[in-house]
């Protein structure tokens, strides 16, 4: 079941702080295991809702023997849970985090290559900077 209500500023403060080599590396495998347009499409349709195959297929824009198979794999590697009801089998993302690191990614990708949050900049333009 995912918490609607995670996010990074309450899911864990050690965040900011160095982690051991075996958190990145589970890290990595995990951001490997989802990597690609069509899998992050597909998770996320699920974490709109969209929890069949054909629904997520129709969604994201995918081919539905694709959806299928890329679900099925997903839920073989643990990104999403996999049940079966009479609609056929339903998925549904297995990890409030991993909601997070999409919504993360896809508002990064909606912003065009080199301009800066407004937040982030804030911050900068009232520290003085120092030269050398």
């Amino acid at each position: 079941m995912i918490d609607w209500e995670l996010n990074l500023f309450h899911s864990d403060p050690t965040l900011l702080e160095r982690s051991d080599d075996d958190a990145y590396e589970r890290a990595t495998r995990l951001l490997q295991l989802l990597a690609g347009p069509g899998r992050l499409k597909l998770f996320h349709a699920l974490s709109v809702g969209e929890d069949t195959p054909q629904r997520a297929a129709l969604w994201s824009g995918l081919d539905q023997p694709y959806a299928e198979r890329e679900l099925a794999a997903m839920a073989l590697a643990g990104l999403v849970e996999r049940r079966e009801d009479a609609r056929g089998p339903v998925y549904a993302p297995r990890d409030g985090h991993l909601v997070v690191a999409l919504h993360v990614a896809l508002a990064h990708g909606n912003e065009v290559l080199g301009e800066r949050h407004p937040r982030l900049l804030t911050g900068r333009r009232d520290q003085q900077r120092k030269v050398g």
